[in-house]
């Protein structure tokens, strides 16, 4: 069984310039368009399905991966470690 990428790891892959295993895709935005669309398999069957998302949902689509992507910020302290 092959477990889904998570948004994190796709938002990095995406950062990375790396965007398909062909790098057919120059930017986020290009694909997430190519899912909103998602054209018929060429040969088999396609499991996936298109996202179906209007322009708005797709930037903000596009903002929140872009989120998944930068460092990380703890606020605070960090958590003390049990002494049990």
């Amino acid at each position: 069984m092959k477990k889904t990428q998570t948004l994190r790891v796709r938002a990095m892959v995406c950062a990375a310039a790396t965007l398909t295993a062909c790098s057919q895709f120059a930017s986020l935005a290009d694909v997430l368009g190519h899912d909103n669309r998602l054209p018929v398999a060429p040969t088999g069957h396609n499991e996936l399905r298109p996202l179906r998302l209007n322009a708005l949902e797709l930037r903000q689509l596009e903002a929140f991966l872009r989120t998944l992507s930068g460092p990380v910020v703890v606020n605070g302290p960090a958590p003390a470690k049990s002494t049990q």
